[in-house]
Protein backbone atom coordinates (compact mmCIF):
# COMPACT_ATOMS: atom_id res chain seq x y z
CA UNK A 1 0.00 0.00 0.00
CA UNK A 2 1.66 3.27 -0.85
CA UNK A 3 -1.44 5.84 -0.99
CA UNK A 4 -3.98 7.14 1.57
CA UNK A 5 -6.40 9.56 1.22
CA UNK A 6 -5.79 11.63 3.70
CA UNK A 7 -2.11 11.73 3.82
CA UNK A 8 1.80 10.85 1.67
CA UNK A 9 3.61 8.34 1.98
CA UNK A 10 7.45 9.43 3.36
CA UNK A 11 10.19 7.81 1.68
CA UNK A 12 13.23 9.72 2.95
CA UNK A 13 13.83 8.22 6.15
CA UNK A 14 17.33 6.92 7.88
CA UNK A 15 17.15 3.03 7.65
CA UNK A 16 16.26 2.56 11.89
CA UNK A 17 13.22 4.81 11.35
CA UNK A 18 11.80 2.15 8.70
CA UNK A 19 12.73 -0.60 10.72
CA UNK A 20 11.11 0.65 14.11
CA UNK A 21 6.84 -0.24 12.94
CA UNK A 22 7.98 -3.80 12.65
CA UNK A 23 9.86 -3.68 15.91
CA UNK A 24 7.18 -1.67 17.86
CA UNK A 25 3.79 -2.15 15.55
CA UNK A 26 1.49 -0.50 18.18
CA UNK A 27 1.71 3.14 19.43
CA UNK A 28 1.36 1.43 22.93
CA UNK A 29 4.60 0.10 22.61
CA UNK A 30 6.02 3.54 21.75
CA UNK A 31 4.75 6.27 23.81
CA UNK A 32 7.22 8.59 24.98
CA UNK A 33 5.94 11.10 27.80
CA UNK A 34 7.63 14.60 28.45
CA UNK A 35 6.39 16.99 31.64
CA UNK A 36 7.52 20.53 31.42
CA UNK A 37 6.86 23.94 33.17
CA UNK A 38 6.16 26.46 30.77
CA UNK A 39 6.58 29.96 30.89
CA UNK A 40 3.48 32.27 29.60
CA UNK A 41 4.58 35.46 30.84
CA UNK A 42 5.20 36.58 27.31
CA UNK A 43 1.16 35.35 26.24
CA UNK A 44 -0.26 36.79 29.43
CA UNK A 45 1.32 39.92 28.38
CA UNK A 46 0.54 40.05 24.70
CA UNK A 47 -3.26 39.28 25.61
CA UNK A 48 -3.45 42.21 28.14
CA UNK A 49 -2.13 44.69 25.53
CA UNK A 50 -3.72 42.97 22.14
CA UNK A 51 -7.11 42.16 20.73
CA UNK A 52 -8.88 40.21 18.22
CA UNK A 53 -9.73 42.58 15.03
CA UNK A 54 -13.11 41.56 16.33
CA UNK A 55 -12.26 43.74 19.64
CA UNK A 56 -12.79 40.94 21.96
CA UNK A 57 -9.80 39.60 23.49
CA UNK A 58 -7.62 36.61 22.98
CA UNK A 59 -7.51 33.43 25.17
CA UNK A 60 -4.66 31.93 26.46
CA UNK A 61 -5.63 28.88 24.72
CA UNK A 62 -6.56 30.17 21.28
CA UNK A 63 -2.49 31.75 21.74
CA UNK A 64 -1.26 27.82 23.04
CA UNK A 65 -3.10 26.57 20.05
CA UNK A 66 -1.79 28.75 17.34
CA UNK A 67 1.90 28.12 18.68
CA UNK A 68 1.42 24.00 18.74
CA UNK A 69 0.02 24.49 15.12
CA UNK A 70 2.69 27.01 14.10
CA UNK A 71 5.20 24.68 15.63
CA UNK A 72 4.14 21.36 13.43
CA UNK A 73 3.55 24.09 10.59
CA UNK A 74 7.70 24.81 10.31
CA UNK A 75 8.50 21.21 12.34
CA UNK A 76 6.40 18.72 9.89
CA UNK A 77 7.70 15.90 11.21
CA UNK A 78 5.30 16.17 13.81
CA UNK A 79 2.31 15.82 11.58
CA UNK A 80 3.14 12.36 10.39
CA UNK A 81 1.98 9.11 11.50
CA UNK A 82 2.50 5.41 11.11
CA UNK A 83 0.42 3.25 9.64
CA UNK A 84 0.47 -0.11 7.85
CA UNK A 85 3.73 -0.31 9.08
CA UNK A 86 4.77 2.63 6.91
CA UNK A 87 5.57 6.16 7.64
CA UNK A 88 3.08 8.96 6.63
CA UNK A 89 2.75 12.76 6.37
CA UNK A 90 -0.56 14.36 6.72
CA UNK A 91 -2.03 16.21 4.07
CA UNK A 92 -4.12 18.73 6.64
CA UNK A 93 -2.78 20.81 9.73
CA UNK A 94 -5.69 19.86 11.63
CA UNK A 95 -6.32 19.79 15.44
CA UNK A 96 -9.24 18.16 17.86
CA UNK A 97 -9.87 19.39 22.13
CA UNK A 98 -12.63 18.60 24.09
CA UNK A 99 -15.14 20.68 25.39
CA UNK A 100 -18.01 20.79 28.19
CA UNK A 101 -21.46 22.27 27.89
CA UNK A 102 -21.24 23.53 30.99
CA UNK A 103 -19.10 22.97 34.39
CA UNK A 104 -20.73 20.24 35.98
CA UNK A 105 -20.98 16.01 36.91
CA UNK A 106 -24.34 15.54 33.91
CA UNK A 107 -22.91 18.06 31.58
CA UNK A 108 -21.74 16.09 28.29
CA UNK A 109 -18.24 16.56 26.69
CA UNK A 110 -18.09 17.47 22.76
CA UNK A 111 -15.39 17.00 20.48
CA UNK A 112 -14.61 18.51 17.54
CA UNK A 113 -11.66 18.28 14.38
CA UNK A 114 -10.80 21.54 13.07
CA UNK A 115 -8.76 21.96 10.11
CA UNK A 116 -6.57 25.19 9.23
CA UNK A 117 -3.90 26.54 6.48
CA UNK A 118 -0.55 26.01 7.40
CA UNK A 119 0.59 29.14 6.85
CA UNK A 120 -2.79 30.94 8.78
CA UNK A 121 -2.29 33.86 11.39
CA UNK A 122 -3.21 33.97 14.99
CA UNK A 123 -6.04 36.02 14.26
CA UNK A 124 -7.32 33.69 11.62
CA UNK A 125 -6.65 30.64 14.01
CA UNK A 126 -8.58 32.42 17.31
CA UNK A 127 -11.25 32.62 15.00
CA UNK A 128 -11.73 29.10 14.13
CA UNK A 129 -11.58 28.13 17.75
CA UNK A 130 -13.47 30.32 19.32
CA UNK A 131 -16.69 29.43 16.77
CA UNK A 132 -15.71 25.74 17.84
CA UNK A 133 -16.20 26.53 21.13
CA UNK A 134 -19.33 27.94 20.76
CA UNK A 135 -20.52 25.14 18.83
CA UNK A 136 -19.47 22.84 21.03
CA UNK A 137 -21.07 24.04 23.75
CA UNK A 138 -24.71 23.22 22.07
CA UNK A 139 -26.97 20.65 23.20
CA UNK A 140 -25.58 17.02 21.85
CA UNK A 141 -28.22 16.70 19.31
CA UNK A 142 -26.53 19.54 17.37
CA UNK A 143 -22.90 17.95 17.21
CA UNK A 144 -21.86 16.23 14.58
CA UNK A 145 -19.64 12.99 16.16
CA UNK A 146 -22.39 12.97 18.96
CA UNK A 147 -25.12 12.59 16.50
CA UNK A 148 -22.97 9.71 14.34
CA UNK A 149 -22.24 7.51 17.73
CA UNK A 150 -26.30 7.89 18.61
CA UNK A 151 -27.31 7.09 15.20
CA UNK A 152 -24.76 3.95 15.53
CA UNK A 153 -26.05 3.05 18.26
CA UNK A 154 -29.37 2.21 17.75
CA UNK A 155 -28.28 -0.84 16.52
CA UNK A 156 -27.98 -4.42 17.30
CA UNK A 157 -24.02 -5.08 19.00
CA UNK A 158 -22.99 -7.51 16.39
CA UNK A 159 -23.81 -4.97 13.28
CA UNK A 160 -22.13 -2.10 15.55
CA UNK A 161 -18.80 -4.20 15.90
CA UNK A 162 -19.16 -4.89 12.18
CA UNK A 163 -19.83 -1.02 11.51
CA UNK A 164 -16.58 -0.52 13.72
CA UNK A 165 -14.34 -3.63 12.22
CA UNK A 166 -14.96 -2.31 8.64
CA UNK A 167 -14.41 1.47 9.56
CA UNK A 168 -10.88 -0.22 10.98
CA UNK A 169 -10.08 -1.93 7.84
CA UNK A 170 -11.07 0.94 5.85
CA UNK A 171 -8.95 3.33 7.99
CA UNK A 172 -5.76 1.03 7.96
CA UNK A 173 -5.60 1.21 4.00
CA UNK A 174 -6.23 4.59 4.34
CA UNK A 175 -9.54 4.49 2.27
CA UNK A 176 -11.77 5.71 5.24
CA UNK A 177 -14.07 8.42 4.01
CA UNK A 178 -13.44 12.18 5.53
CA UNK A 179 -16.47 12.04 7.13
CA UNK A 180 -15.98 9.16 9.14
CA UNK A 181 -12.54 10.58 10.00
CA UNK A 182 -14.26 13.67 10.99
CA UNK A 183 -16.76 12.12 13.57
CA UNK A 184 -14.51 10.07 15.69
CA UNK A 185 -11.58 12.44 16.21
CA UNK A 186 -8.65 10.54 16.27
CA UNK A 187 -6.84 11.22 12.77
CA UNK A 188 -5.78 14.65 13.88
CA UNK A 189 -1.94 16.25 14.04
CA UNK A 190 -2.44 16.26 17.71
CA UNK A 191 -5.11 15.94 20.16
CA UNK A 192 -4.87 18.59 23.27
CA UNK A 193 -6.84 17.95 26.45
CA UNK A 194 -7.37 21.35 28.53
CA UNK A 195 -7.23 19.85 31.85
CA UNK A 196 -6.57 23.77 33.05
CA UNK A 197 -10.16 24.57 32.37
CA UNK A 198 -11.46 22.21 34.90
CA UNK A 199 -9.28 23.45 37.90
CA UNK A 200 -7.02 20.00 37.89
CA UNK A 201 -4.71 21.26 40.49
CA UNK A 202 -1.60 19.05 41.10
CA UNK A 203 0.14 19.08 36.84
CA UNK A 204 -0.57 18.16 33.76
CA UNK A 205 -0.94 14.12 33.77
CA UNK A 206 -0.31 12.11 30.98
CA UNK A 207 -2.74 11.16 28.00
CA UNK A 208 -2.08 7.93 25.97
CA UNK A 209 -2.43 7.99 22.23
CA UNK A 210 -5.51 5.47 20.22
CA UNK A 211 -4.34 2.74 18.27
CA UNK A 212 -7.82 3.71 16.40
CA UNK A 213 -7.20 6.76 14.24
CA UNK A 214 -3.58 8.29 13.31
CA UNK A 215 -3.34 10.74 16.10
CA UNK A 216 0.47 10.42 17.01
CA UNK A 217 0.35 13.65 19.69
CA UNK A 218 -1.43 14.34 22.49
CA UNK A 219 -0.98 17.27 24.88
CA UNK A 220 -2.34 17.68 27.71
CA UNK A 221 -2.37 21.79 29.69
CA UNK A 222 -2.45 22.30 33.13
CA UNK A 223 -3.53 25.37 35.43
CA UNK A 224 -2.26 28.81 35.02
CA UNK A 225 -0.37 30.01 38.08
CA UNK A 226 1.22 33.08 38.90
CA UNK A 227 4.38 33.42 40.83
CA UNK A 228 6.76 36.41 42.27
CA UNK A 229 10.28 36.99 41.76
CA UNK A 230 12.87 39.64 42.95
CA UNK A 231 14.90 40.72 39.78
CA UNK A 232 17.72 43.53 40.07
CA UNK A 233 15.90 44.64 43.09
CA UNK A 234 12.30 44.78 41.45
CA UNK A 235 9.47 42.10 41.67
CA UNK A 236 8.86 40.33 38.71
CA UNK A 237 5.61 38.80 37.50
CA UNK A 238 5.71 35.16 36.36
CA UNK A 239 2.89 33.09 34.39
CA UNK A 240 3.81 29.49 34.29
CA UNK A 241 1.62 26.40 33.05
CA UNK A 242 2.83 22.85 33.53
CA UNK A 243 1.99 20.79 29.58
CA UNK A 244 2.04 17.04 29.17
CA UNK A 245 3.16 15.79 25.78
CA UNK A 246 2.74 12.28 24.67
CA UNK A 247 4.23 11.32 21.55
CA UNK A 248 4.95 8.63 19.15
CA UNK A 249 8.52 8.18 19.18
CA UNK A 250 8.08 6.25 15.29
CA UNK A 251 7.73 9.55 13.93
CA UNK A 252 10.48 11.18 14.42
CA UNK A 253 13.91 11.18 16.72
CA UNK A 254 14.51 13.26 20.34
CA UNK A 255 16.81 15.92 18.74
CA UNK A 256 13.96 17.21 16.25
CA UNK A 257 11.40 16.74 18.87
CA UNK A 258 13.79 19.02 21.52
CA UNK A 259 14.23 21.79 18.98
CA UNK A 260 10.17 21.69 18.56
CA UNK A 261 9.68 21.96 22.05
CA UNK A 262 12.21 24.95 22.05
CA UNK A 263 10.76 26.50 19.33
CA UNK A 264 7.52 26.08 20.74
CA UNK A 265 8.29 28.00 23.74
CA UNK A 266 9.38 30.92 21.83
CA UNK A 267 6.02 31.24 20.08
CA UNK A 268 4.72 31.55 23.45
CA UNK A 269 7.35 34.32 24.89
CA UNK A 270 6.65 36.36 21.61
CA UNK A 271 3.33 35.70 20.45
CA UNK A 272 3.54 38.65 18.16
CA UNK A 273 5.34 36.13 15.23
CA UNK A 274 2.23 34.84 15.34
CA UNK A 275 0.27 37.67 13.24
CA UNK A 276 2.82 37.20 10.13
CA UNK A 277 1.97 34.29 8.07
CA UNK A 278 4.22 31.14 7.90
CA UNK A 279 6.63 30.50 5.26
CA UNK A 280 6.05 26.97 4.76
CA UNK A 281 8.47 23.84 4.72
CA UNK A 282 8.08 21.92 0.87
CA UNK A 283 6.50 18.29 1.12
CA UNK A 284 8.19 15.37 1.47
CA UNK A 285 9.69 13.64 -1.84
CA UNK A 286 7.48 11.88 -3.84
CA UNK A 287 8.82 8.26 -4.49
CA UNK A 288 10.06 9.24 -8.13
CA UNK A 289 12.07 12.24 -6.15
CA UNK A 290 13.54 10.21 -3.74
CA UNK A 291 14.86 7.45 -6.33
CA UNK A 292 16.34 10.56 -8.38
CA UNK A 293 17.92 11.91 -5.33
CA UNK A 294 19.61 8.70 -3.94
CA UNK A 295 20.84 8.27 -7.76
CA UNK A 296 22.10 11.53 -7.50
CA UNK A 297 23.42 11.31 -4.40
CA UNK A 298 25.73 7.84 -5.64
CA UNK A 299 26.45 9.22 -8.53
CA UNK A 300 28.73 12.40 -6.71
CA UNK A 301 30.01 10.24 -4.35
CA UNK A 302 33.40 9.36 -4.71
CA UNK A 303 34.89 6.10 -5.32
CA UNK A 304 37.04 5.74 -2.37
CA UNK A 305 34.40 7.05 -0.22
CA UNK A 306 31.96 4.46 -1.43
Amino acid sequence: MSRRNDAVRVYDLAPYKQIFPYIMPKRCESLVYQNMVLDLTGTVEFIKHNKTPQGRSYRVFEVFLAALLRTITLRPELNRFVSHYQHWQRKDLSINFVVKEDYSDESPEHSMPLYFREDMTLDEISEIINAAIEEQRKPASSNFTDKAILFFLKFPRPIIRLVVGTASLLDRHGKAPKALRDADGLHTSLFVSNMGSIGLGGGSPHHHLYEWGTTSVFVTMGVLKRSHHQEGGRLMRRDTMEVGFTVDERITDGFYFTKSIKLFQDLLANPEVLLSRAEVPPRPMSKREYKRSRKASAQTTPKNDR
